[in-house]
């Protein structure tokens, strides 16, 4: 068989200052058009490395149209999304004899307000579906932070979100697609949907599927899985930095022509959800409090920064760790990351072993905070590209990526955003990160307990500044989220499942 393939995905957070363009999805050196696709995916643990490699096991052939994919940040520039649209729409108007589309989305992705549009991705599918028709099947993968919407459903023939956070089963979904549009395209089997959206509105904080709520919901989902006649059951977790109308926890369940059967097994996993909501809150600490119990232990203790998550559209450059850090008397310590080109490029040009002092952080927008004054010495310098995590072998290049040694405590300053959250960025830089009192880690709680998983036990949720509080409310203000959506808003226990009246 005959597949076009492509990837656009992005998480887009309507609260961050700057919006997407072109230089982040180069920058992270993930964007490849044509046989560029193969040559820049093909072995890695991706989605669209599952793709490839279950399309050259079954026989199958490949029209690769175009990846990106960026890091987390603000809305994409309209001309990104235009520019990115248009190559895939060509590719697949010039492909001949399709047998079906293979996509990796994220499924949060925006575009800037200027341009207009709702529902970027939904909007892509549809006018692909345009181009192929109807008798060509469609297939997406989507993240498990994915939000879902009517358009996209509609257009696609079936959808299939990540089950794993962290996401080590994007390649296995996407082998999982091509076995599934071969299905289809077979008439195999016959796909139709039911889509459960309760009225949550979740942080990321808490959908670890290795333990709580979300452990708990995928346990349920995998044993519904089981039934007669169900293709896949999907939970989109949402995202919460999405200023979209159906942003937000979903449930979509796919059988084999049984839309009664969706029906009820979508509601019965968006019910055990809202059950289960204030499980999925966690509190967090003041910075001075948490830099104290870390003083008391006789361990090494990581504070966590969720409001700056650079893996959730956070600047990477506040200092509010640092400072409490400082403040608290900190004499062995680490910070990762800040994002500080300026600072980066002096460390650089003067050398390991120099002293400087240099104003650290907060320069990207007036969301993250205050920056600080401080004085350090230059530890160590690295140029090369660091891994992303332990499962895809991908890797990143964040440029300049320089140590510097404040009084004890050793900030690893960047030139460009790094995600860090998956691995110990301190062992790639020489340092031994079990030797330290504390330090502050920035990105998904859950992640970087297991990345220093063996390092360091004890962590620490503290209360940050950034645009990716856990605390949703205190984002910003929501203006396209429908409403009323727990916890924006103080809803009754009994909010969900609605009550159905006899004649339904």
């Amino acid at each position: 068989m005959h597949f076009l393939i492509g990837e656009f995905a992005h998480e887009s957070n309507a609260f961050c200052a700057h919006p997407t363009g072109f230089e982040a999805f180069r920058q992270r050196e993930w964007y490849a058009e044509g046989d560029d696709v193969l040559d820049l995916l093909q072995g890695t643990r991706t989605v669209v490395g599952g793709f490839i490699d279950a399309a050259k096991r079954g026989g199958h052939s490949l029209v690769p149209t175009l990846v990106a994919s960026a890091l987390p940040g603000g809305p994409v520039r309209q001309e990104v999304f235009d520019d990115v649209k248009h190559v895939m729409i060509a590719g697949a108007q010039r492909a001949e004899a399709l047998d079906g589309v293979l996509l990796a989305l994220h499924g949060a992705m925006s575009v800037e307000d200027r341009a207009g549009i709702d529902d970027p991705e939904g909007s892509l599918v549809a006018a692909l579906r345009q181009v192929v028709g109807w008798s060509v099947p469609i297939v997406v993968v989507l993240d498990l932070h994915s939000d879902t919407t009517d358009l996209l459903l509609q257009s696609a023939d079936l959808t299939l979100a990540y089950n794993e956070e962290p996401h080590r089963d994007a390649y296995d979904r996407g082998v999982e697609a091509v076995e599934r549009i071969v299905q289809i395209r077979g008439g195999e089997i016959f796909p139709v949907r039911s889509r459960e959206q309760p009225p949550l509105f979740l942080p990321a904080i808490n959908m670890a599927t290795d333990h709580g709520p979300m452990h708990d919901l995928h346990q349920i989902r995998a044993e519904l899985e089981q039934l007669p006649k169900v293709i896949d059951i999907s939970l989109h977790g949402g995202f919460y930095g999405s200023d979209q109308r159906d942003a937000g926890l979903s449930v979509v369940c796919t059988t084999d022509g049984d839309e009664v059967l969706a029906t009820t097994l979508a509601r019965r996993l968006a019910t055990e959800a809202w059950a289960r909501r204030e499980d999925f809150i966690v509190p967090v600490m003041s910075i001075p409090d948490a830099v104290r119990q870390a003083l008391a232990a006789n361990e090494p203790v990581g504070l966590i920064d969720e409001c700056d998550d650079p893996a959730g559209g956070g600047s990477a450059d506040s200092v509010a760790i640092l400072r409490g850090l400082l403040e608290g008397g900190v004499a062995r310590g680490g910070m990762s990351t800040v994002k500080d080109a300026e600072v980066a490029a002096a460390m650089a040009a003067a050398g390991i072993g120099t002293e400087l002092t240099v104003n650290l952080g907060a320069k990207t927008d007036t969301l993250h905070g205050q920056p600080i004054t401080v004085t350090g010495t230059v530890a160590t310098i690295h140029t090369s590209p660091i891994p992303t995590d332990s499962w895809t072998g991908t890797t990143y290049d964040a440029g300049i990526i320089g140590v510097l040694d404040v009084h004890g405590i050793l900030a690893v300053v960047t030139q460009h955003k790094l995600v860090t959250e998956n691995i110990d960025i301190f062992a790639p830089l020489g340092f031994d990160v079990t030797q330290v009192q504390a330090a502050g880690f920035k990105g998904l709680g859950l992640h970087i307990r297991q990345a220093l998983a063996g390092k360091i036990e004890r962590f620490i949720p503290v209360d940050g500044v950034g645009v990716t509080h856990p605390d949703v409310r205190k984002l910003g203000t929501f203006r396209r989220l429908r409403r009323p959506v727990w916890p924006l808003d103080d809803l009754p226990i009994d909010a969900y499942p609605p009550r159905r009246d006899s004649s339904q």
